[in-house]
């Protein structure tokens, strides 16, 4: 099964996947549940889809196209004229529907649309962003992979201030997000013994400690205690050479300290053809790797190659 979340109601979620349908809609052996006010689907577009509307799981019968209204009370209005709880609310009231999936669920993929972090806080959405959330669901810690057609970042911290990586960097954290890492790889993008690299914290990985001695003191020995768990992955190496490495094809993944070291080398090379996966969980979640773009709301001017390299990553997961 794949579920569509649609995000902020104030974003380009909706006409990129309609431009996209052909990877979601036209098959009737499959089933795809879209989940988001209905509102928010009918304000942007007049594409007639033979959705089966429900607003329980229960109501699920068999493969088809479904419609999960998950704000049922929110006004039939243009999303610019919502206030920004009222935003938050339809994007945080999607991601809630989900906790009452059905446990015993064998195959799913969830693609996440964008939501504005800000609004969903003033609704009350605690999480700092929806990996954390996703965590939260499914009860275990993942890891946040950004991939692009040539290179692949993964995060040992996430949505953090720049101030606190430093002391949330350990040792452990490392090992683990590395051996997160190297199980996604392989489990979603079918590698089947990756090479990793370890970025540095430090410029120049600290240059022998002038510049700081966490890439000696914490990040050498996690890589080399990966590589006795039997990883193939070297580091810390220096952060403005490594992602040019591993886009010149010398390392499948890169392991990033923090979120701006690794996502602003990846959008600078993949800006359009990147997705967001978290890695590590029980079921797949993905999704474009951009935010709701509200400023290209309603004008049609929206690029979807994000969104259909999530949709096709997620019906390779799906077997489909």
């Amino acid at each position: 099964m794949m579920i569509i979340t649609l995000g902020d109601p104030l974003s380009i979620a909706v006409e990129c996947l309609v431009r996209e349908q052909d990877l979601w809609a036209n098959d009737p052996t499959r089933t795809v549940v879209l989940v988001g006010a209905r509102p928010q689907w009918s304000q942007q577009t007049k594409v007639a889809f033979p959705f089966k509307e429900i607003k329980q799981w229960s109501l699920m019968h068999g493969p088809g196209l479904y419609f999960f209204d998950s704000s049922p009370d929110c006004p039939a209005v243009d999303p610019r004229q919502l206030r920004d709880e009222q935003r938050g609310q339809v994007a945080f009231d999607a991601l809630s529907a989900l906790r009452s999936l059905p446990p015993d669920l064998k195959s799913l993929a969830v693609l996440t649309s964008p939501i504005d972090k800000s609004v969903c806080a003033k609704a009350g959405f605690r999480f700092p962003g929806q990996t954390e959330f996703f965590e939260d669901l499914w009860g275990t810690k993942g890891i946040m992979i950004l991939a692009g057609t040539k290179l692949r970042v993964a995060l040992a911290t996430n949505h953090l201030a720049l101030r606190d990586v430093p002391g949330a960097i350990r040792s452990e954290l490392i090992v683990r997000k590395a051996q997160l890492l190297q199980a996604s790889l392989q489990r979603i993008f079918g590698l089947a013994k990756p090479r990793l690299a370890v970025s540095g914290l430090n410029p120049h990985c600290g240059d022998g400690g002038l510049f700081g001695d966490e890439d000696t003191r914490i990040i050498a020995p996690a890589v080399t205690e990966a590589r006795r768990l039997g990883l193939d992955i070297v580091g810390p190496l220096p952060a403005d050479t490594i992602f040019f490495r591993a886009y010149s094809g010398m390392f499948d993944g890169v392991l990033a300290m923090y979120h701006d070291q690794g996502l602003g080398p990846l959008k600078s090379l993949h800006f359009y053809d990147a997705i967001n996966v978290t890695g590590g969980l029980p079921h797949l979640r993905l999704s474009p790797d951009h935010g709701p773009a509200a400023e290209l709301y309603g004008r049609n001017e929206a690029r979807s190659d994000s969104f259909r390299l999530a949709l096709q990553q997620a019906r390779h997961y799906l077997g489909w």
